[in-house]
């Protein structure tokens, strides 16, 4: 996952300057990525691939990338924010973005960024599905990563052995409750893991694996796919970073 984090560290930076908020005030969280964990029964990682397996049908997944904007904690503590602030660490927003984030394809989840945010209480995590487009805020991403121009996920691997490009436009905010509630404090970062369960994006009605491409702007199954991967997400507090919430 590859984010300039100097340029977020100083917009940081700046917005606690203009807030006027003073560290007793505020409390980091550590954002990690997974993309199954082990009560997965069709996942398993094999040398840095994830293969997943269901019926007669195998997909080896050799890369997978959301691109996100606005990724902020939902809760009582920023409940007076409005609903359309940007970059304001003051109104639980850890990302503007847009910002790629890039699965990890093993066992555990990998931390990707961490940012201060009000001490309080959390219950939710919340973020846009963006796509990117090669225009105003978007350019210089789309300059960085051309392979993100019009699309907002991206996966390959091989399908049953053959190659393929999934691609997606899909655009739209999330609204993941956690697992439980959790608790911003001054004493340390708060790890929490956003899991992506990938395996069931492609699942089948009847118990196998469609073709990802079958899955692409305009095919077949473009809408069931986008079905499956709105129910794919999951964030909960993650102490010791293996992708399975605390008890």
């Amino acid at each position: 996952m590859r984010i300039p984090v100097m340029h977020r560290l100083a917009l940081v930076i700046l917005a606690l300057a203009l807030l006027g908020c003073s560290d007793s005030d505020m409390g980091d969280v550590r954002l990690q990525v997974a993309s199954f964990n082990a009560s997965s029964t069709q996942a398993s990682a094999e040398a840095g691939q994830l293969v997943i397996n269901a019926g007669d049908d195998e997909i080896v997944l050799e890369q997978v990338g959301l691109v996100l904007r606005k990724v902020r904690l939902q809760g009582a503590s920023a409940e007076s924010c409005p609903e359309e602030g940007e970059g304001d660490p003051g109104c639980g927003e850890l990302e503007f973005g847009p910002v790629l984030f890039e699965l990890p394809l093993e066992e555990g989840a990998e931390g990707v960024l961490d940012a201060p945010v009000p001490v309080g209480s959390y219950t939710g995590l919340k973020f846009q599905l963006h796509r990117a487009t090669n225009a105003n805020e978007d350019a210089d991403f789309v300059n960085e990563y051309p392979d993100y121009e019009d699309i907002s996920i991206r996966a390959t691997g091989t399908y049953n052995g053959n190659p393929f490009t999934f691609a997606s436009d899909l655009t739209e905010v999330e609204d993941v409750d956690l697992a439980g509630p959790v608790e911003v404090t001054v004493d340390g970062p708060l790890p929490l893991t956003l899991l992506v369960q990938v395996a069931d994006w492609f699942a089948s009605a009847d118990g196998g694996l469609v073709n990802p491409e079958d899955a692409n702007d305009g095919g077949p199954l473009e809408s069931l796919v986008e079905q499956q991967i709105r129910a794919s997400f999951r964030a909960f507090h993650d102490s010791d970073a293996d992708a399975t919430a605390d008890d």
